[in-house]
């Protein structure tokens, strides 16, 4: 195996992406259509591309020396994907599951022969999705739901009896019974009323009337109304766990998470919405945004949560030793260098690299913004 290895990013385009963000991050004409995400990472739908195949082929040809003794055994594959979201419309609203849920649906489905393009298929891997982002320019998103109080004004202020029979389905059966309600019942009336906005309404109820203009008579606009409506400066982060309803509005961020491409959608989506897995899967509850524990290390912030396949270190002006383990780094906004014992690259804005877990530490460079992928070494 090489020892720093180049990436080429697998690209998503996505009715929700913008035309712009990705193509500016790495260096290529734009051509007016949506570029929503680029993902560096072994997922087999769409790995990362290196001068000797696909990322997840190159892997597999040498679990221990790309991933190391102690991960190859863990996961057998790279356990992280890398992406970054550039985001013009809203998200889906959405769940992912636990790791036992994940593989119990996964093994079900494939014994029920669900065919994995199949659109109401819910369990594309088995695995769970804890997720981490990272914002690069202002981000809005919803995360949790917040409290019912917060969520009853709201209600009273949108009016009219569609709002009126919510707000008792809120007083008698809490968010839970909201959530399933709108989603499983018609309240034109609601959501037409929340369409045409207007002063005097929270800034999720501004997020959620302007969802509209895109989704138009979606349920889901009503979920994203009982959400925490949460804005992040560039460099603050937020965690997402299993279970966390959540929605990406705006914005450009880096994201980390568990390598599953497991989603439940509960709105604002032409795609299948399965209310009745939401209900198992989703904390339906209110509960305040969880940001990652953060560690500064000179030049370095390291983010950490308690997922044990992913942690994501942000490296700004100056230099960062990475201890081994399978990573991949990322050049935001500048140049880098990534040395090894054995190797060196140079990277410009928008450039990758994996580095091996058999090249031993690696020492990061840079006079900008770059972000290390790996895997948690244990801390005492």
């Amino acid at each position: 195996m090489a020892p720093v290895i180049a990436l080429k990013p697998a690209l998503q385009r996505f009715d929700w992406g913008s035309s712009q963000g990705i193509p500016d991050l790495l260096g290529f004409a734009p051509d007016g259509g949506p570029y929503a995400e680029a993902w560096w990472g072994a997922h087999p739908s769409a790995p990362s591309i290196t001068a000797s195949g696909p990322l997840d082929a190159v892997i597999a040809a040498d679990p221990a020396g790309a991933l190391g003794a102690t991960v190859a055994s863990n996961y057998g594959k790279l356990p992280y994907l890398l992406k970054v979201l550039s985001i013009a419309q809203p998200l889906s609203i959405q769940v992912h599951p636990t790791m036992e849920t994940a593989r119990a649906g996964f093994a079900a489905e494939e014994c029920g022969g669900v065919a994995m393009a199949d659109p109401h298929r819910n369990y594309k891997d088995a695995s769970h999705k804890p997720e981490l982002l990272l914002a690069v320019t202002h981000m809005t998103v919803l995360s949790g739901f917040r409290p019912e109080a917060d969520l009853m004004r709201d209600l009273e202020w949108l009016g009219g009896d569609d709002a009126d029979s919510l707000r008792e389905t809120l007083a008698t059966d809490g968010i839970a019974g909201f959530v399933l309600t709108v989603l499983t019942r018609d309240h034109t009336g609601a959501l037409d009323r929340l369409a045409r906005g207007g002063s005097g309404g929270s800034l999720a109820a501004r997020i959620a009337s302007e969802a509209l203009a895109h989704h138009e008579r979606d349920a889901g606009a009503l979920v994203a109304l009982a959400m925490n409506a949460v804005t992040l400066k560039p460099g603050e982060a937020l965690y997402t766990p299993a279970g966390t309803v959540h929605c990406y509005i705006s914005g450009d961020g880096v994201e980390i998470m568990a390598n599953s491409d497991n989603v439940v959608r509960a709105g604002l989506t032409h795609k299948p919405i399965n209310a009745n897995l939401l209900r198992e899967l989703a904390v339906l509850s209110p509960a305040a945004p969880v940001v990652p524990s953060e560690t500064t290390i000179g030049a370095a912030r390291r983010l950490s949560t308690d997922a044990t396949e992913f942690e994501l270190v942000v490296v700004s002006d100056g230099a960062f030793d990475a201890a081994p383990g399978p990573r991949i780094v990322l050049a935001l906004d500048a140049d880098a260098r990534v040395q090894t014992r054995l190797d060196a690259a140079i990277l410009g804005r928008g450039d990758s690299v994996f580095v091996a877990d058999s090249e031993g530490p690696a020492r990061i460079e840079t006079t900008g913004m770059v972000v290390v992928a790996s895997v948690p070494v244990p801390r005492g």
